[in-house]
């Protein structure tokens, strides 16, 4: 996997609204807040991460096999009666 990192840097006198407010636009974007450090007691630091090479799940061959095993099919001589 591959990660992609930024942080913010908020004021804690302005309040937690401002910083729910950051972390949702950011996590609309996919970013993920990992962890938060107070700096000097007035700073909060919120490090965020977001996967950059997420790929298509691949299909699982062994699910592939059991679903043509046990799906029905029309045309098969075991569901004509």
């Amino acid at each position: 996997m591959k990660w992609e990192n930024t942080y913010l840097v908020f004021e804690v006198s302005k309040g937690p609204k401002v910083i729910i407010d950051s972390l949702d636009t950011y996590g609309a974007d996919g970013w993920e807040c990992c962890s938060m450090l107070i700096v000097a007691g007035s700073q909060i630091v919120c490090f965020l991460k977001r996967r950059t090479d997420a790929d298509e799940p691949k299909p699982d061959k062994e699910e592939e096999k059991l679903s043509k095993l046990w799906g029905t099919n029309s045309s098969s001589p075991s569901n004509k009666e």
